[in-house]
């Protein structure tokens, strides 16, 4: 079976978040399985491929031409495609963001024509439900990003009939909504937890979109995602000081030392990895860190995003040196540290469809302290590899942080090192979901 695994980033090529580590994960779990997943992305600026041919394709009325590169990591191949608009810093971000990625799922389009089925994945790569000559199956990472467009541009560049514009197709009040777009055309949906499959039926989660899922409902499988377990792997992290295992954990207590000499924290040291984003329940840990700090403990916070959540935790750090720490950028040397040395990871979201670091920390053998939505509770055993936390208050957090600790955390982190993350089990669901979008 081939497969076209078609999205804006994949690691290692490039990475912005989760859905980049999905990608490659996945397409290197399916080899076995009998499907040739050939993974395409924009040509971003930086990225080196050799050059194997171009594509053309139409945008706006009139032709044009992209170059095409390949290259080959991990046993996964990438293809690169060079339409217009992206050689730049970043990956998203831009005003013409939806112009963009339109012109460069027109172009995946013609590239889909040498495959068996197409995986589109998120709101960049959504049009590809209605334009791609063979099936699709569309994967929902995070519905909060649904990609809209003014009418008139959207259809002057794809060139698709004005008929589509209804409430039953893309029209959605008074745009065109991309991922609407994708859940309606698309044969077959996914999205990367069961739980959040649920949830996001609902007003609560539903994003405005609750109701065009309920009538898709028939065709939308929960698969977890995993963890691509040769790259996290604290028997073999490069990054960390020592290797340990469940077995041998004697090189935790090592990454635990230099995770504190590298940020001069003070112990018991409470990390945060992740964007700094309102989805990630970061006003929940503002709004406790007064309480944490009296009661002791030192927070830890890498990544970047919203300038207002990093002023506030550099505003935190310089009040309390020593006991708060903001590493704004994305690191992962330092990250693979945090899961290793850290005595607890936060993961307090608002929402969360899957999430990864939840399941690294665990891997890693520090439990997580985490709301329970999404695939949050779908890959933590309260109680037993981490806890899990009710409410959207700093309450429930705090909650959370002092379970935890009466439970011990470095019994629920070694509980936390048996579980099986890995992608065998899902690659084989997603598997069935391609079967089934065949036919």
């Amino acid at each position: 079976m081939r497969v076209l695994q078609v999205v804006p980033e994949a690691y290692p090529l490039v990475k912005v978040g989760g859905l980049a580590d999905v990608v490659g994960a996945l397409a290197k779990a399916l080899r076995p399985l009998g499907v040739e997943a050939t993974v395409l992305l924009p040509w971003h600026r930086g990225l080196e491929a050799r050059g194997v041919g171009e594509v053309a394709y139409a945008f706006a009325g009139r032709e044009e031409r992209a170059p095409l590169g390949e290259r080959v990591e991990g046993g996964v191949r990438f293809w690169l495609l060079g339409v217009a608009g992206f050689d730049r810093e970043r990956v998203y971000g831009y005003p013409d963001d939806p112009e963009r990625y339109l012109r460069f799922a027109l172009a995946a389009s013609q590239v889909a024509r040498g495959f068996h089925l197409v995986h589109a994945h998120d709101w960049t790569t959504a049009l590809l439900a209605l334009t791609a000559p063979v099936p699709v199956v569309y994967t929902i990472h995070n519905l909060a990003h649904q990609g809209l467009v003014d009418p008139a541009p959207f259809f002057h560049w794809t060139g698709l009939p004005w008929g589509l514009f209804h409430m039953e197709a893309l029209e959605f009040y008074g745009r065109v909504n991309l991922m609407k777009g994708g859940i309606v055309f698309a044969r077959a949906l996914t999205t990367v937890s069961p739980t959040y499959a649920e949830e996001i039926k609902t007003p609560e989660f539903g994003m405005g979109l609750e109701g065009v899922l309920r009538r898709h409902a028939g065709k939308l499988w929960g698969i977890l995602n995993g963890l691509d377990t040769e790259v996290f792997d604290p028997a073999h992290d490069p990054h960390l000081p020592a290797p340990y295992t469940r077995a041998r954990p004697e090189g935790k207590a090592r990454a635990k030392e230099a995770f504190r000499a590298r940020t001069g924290l003070k112990p018991p040291v409470l990390a945060y990895v992740g964007r700094l984003d309102p989805q990630k329940g970061l006003d929940l840990l503002l709004q406790a860190l007064p309480t944490l700090l009296e009661l002791g403990f030192s927070l830890y916070v890498q990544g970047v995003g919203e300038e207002g959540l990093g002023r506030a935790f550099r505003e935190a750090e310089a009040a309390h040196p020593g006991r708060v720490r903001l590493v704004a950028a994305y690191n992962e040397a330092l990250a693979r540290l945090a899961y290793a040395g850290a005595e607890a990871l936060l993961v307090p979201s608002r929402f969360e469809p899957c999430g990864l670091v939840q399941m690294i920390a665990q891997r890693y053998g520090t439990p997580p302290v985490a709301r329970a939505v999404g695939g949050l509770r779908d890959t933590i055993e309260d109680g037993r590899t981490g806890v899990l936390f009710q409410s959207y208050h700093p309450e429930g957090l705090l909650y959370g942080v002092l379970r935890l600790f009466r439970l011990g955390p470095k019994r629920l982190g070694l509980s936390g090192m048996e579980r099986d993350f890995s992608w065998e089990g899902p690659a084989r669901a997603y598997l069935e979901v391609y079967r089934r979008a065949l036919g």
